[in-house]
């Protein structure tokens, strides 16, 4: 494609590839676990009468990987699920490690669990296997559904981008536990640049970061750490695609992918942004005020109040914004887990259903933002008491939750974690090892070709 020689527009940052993504690889040298036995059900499809069924005392089964924090609160809300759903329908929550393995086995052997909490593309792979329920059914049913208020008071993303496949109608589960990529930045820093918001367009970006550079001072523009989904999001913003429609293939040299590495190119070799080692580096340096703007996602916030307090300089006005963009509105990529309910009997499917059905009400959606850092689903929310105290003491925090409405999805596509890693590569090639940007996506995209056509 023709490269984009204008300044247009794309930066990329990044994050640790695996806690972002959540991309890093299971030792296979380590034994796995053994998946729970379960009562092996007759596979049935989605029933077409759902209000025949009567989900009273089913037992169901939610199999995640998750740990500290973001596990005890699940069990938590699992507990609560139990004691006052209507039904008597009880919750077995299990952690599993390795948990994509041990579901695929499950599946297999005929003995999934009811609920799964695993990323898109691991989703897909359940799917492809027929062992997916869709939603929508559930969703819309009038007796154990959504109200219409329950799903206009649910940001769209969270319904329309909870794994939804090209060409498909209907997503494969609700998207949970979300975090945004953002930029993040010293507004005190920007007034006294003269700058009255964050930089809306790239052009800008380049001319603050230049302004911020003192070489005496020691003072930067821009810490680059690097991470797929932060590349993601400046593509994004810039209008390309990463998904060719035509193929379904990644498509990661496009010209706007070019563009966006080749802004991380500019500031790099115009001596005001430097390469991180790690996005920890990046964020300290932020938090000492020698560096102006970083990219990073909100799961980020909570270590950035700890560090800015941490420095004897004290607190300083910081705030996060969306990454500057040339499409019509801000773009914000999200990420998160899918949940899911896996196929079994009709009378599981629907038991299963109502506990992602009871996270998305008001009072386990506050809690379980207020206990991970993870943003709330509900738009209504952020008038919940509880919250509004929070967002006195970490306005960064409500910054984020209203760029909700500017929320997109990576791509729903088998492998897209290692495809995340191959733009995360190419990125450290420009910022390492001063590769054309041209060049490091030109090979990541025969990389990702080979990779999806395994």
């Amino acid at each position: 494609m023709r490269r984009k020689t204008t300044w247009l527009a794309a930066i990329v940052f990044l994050f640790f590839i695996g806690q972002l993504c959540g991309c890093t690889a299971s030792p296979e040298s380590l034994p796995s676990p053994l998946p729970t036995v379960l009562p092996t059900p007759e596979s049935s499809p989605t029933p077409q009468c759902i209000e025949a069924l009567d989900p009273t005392g089913c037992e169901i089964h939610l199999w995640h990987s998750l740990t500290g924090e973001k596990e005890a609160t699940l069990l938590h809300l699992a507990s609560d699920f139990e004691q006052n759903n209507p039904y008597g329908i009880r919750l077995r929550v299990e952690f599993h490690s390795p948990l994509h393995r041990e579901v695929l086995t499950a599946i297999a052997a005929g003995t999934p669990p009811d609920i799964v909490m695993a990323r898109c593309e691991q989703i897909m792979e359940y799917a492809s296997a027929g062992a997916v329920v869709p939603l929508d059914d559930y969703i819309h049913n009038p007796q154990y559904g959504l109200s219409k208020l329950d799903r206009t008071d649910l940001w769209p993303v969270v319904l329309k981008g909870g794994c939804l496949p090209a060409n498909a109608e209907h997503p494969l589960g609700l998207l949970f536990d979300s975090q945004l990529v953002v930029l993040f930045y010293n507004a005190q820093w920007l007034e006294q640049l003269e700058a009255n918001a964050p930089p809306r367009t790239w052009e800008a970006f380049r001319e603050l970061c230049n302004a911020a550079r003192d070489k005496e001072a020691g003072t930067w523009g821009y810490a680059a750490a690097v991470d797929g989904s932060t590349l993601v999001n400046w593509i994004l913003g810039l209008g390309g695609l990463l998904v060719d429609p035509d193929t379904g293939l990644a498509l990661l040299d496009s010209a706007e992918a070019i563009a966006a590495l080749s802004v991380l190119k500019d500031v790099l070799e115009d001596g005001c942004a430097y390469c991180a080692s790690d996005p920890s580096t990046a964020r300290a340096d932020l938090s000492s005020q020698k560096v102006l703007f970083y990219f990073g996602t909100t799961a980020e916030l909570p270590e950035f109040v700890a560090a800015i307090a941490g420095f004897d300089e004290g607190s300083f006005n910081w705030n996060v914004a969306p990454v500057p963009y040339l499409t019509d509105k801000p773009l914000v990529s999200v990420h998160g887990l899918t949940v899911s309910v896996l196929r079994t009997t009709p009378r599981q499917q629907l038991a299963a259903w109502l506990f992602p059905k009871w996270l998305v009400q008001p009072k386990a959606d506050v809690q379980w933002a207020l206990a991970t850092g993870a943003l709330p689903m509900l738009k209504s929310s952020k008038y919940a008491p509880e919250m509004e105290a929070y967002f006195e003491q970490n306005p960064q925090y409500k910054t984020a939750c209203d760029l909700w409405a500017y929320a997109q999805t990576e791509p729903a596509l088998r492998g897209w974690c290692d495809i995340s890693i191959l733009l995360a590569e190419a990125a450290a090639a420009v910022c390492q090892e001063h590769t054309d940007p041209a060049e490091a996506l030109a090979a990541a995209d025969v990389a990702a070709y080979d990779l999806l056509s395994r």
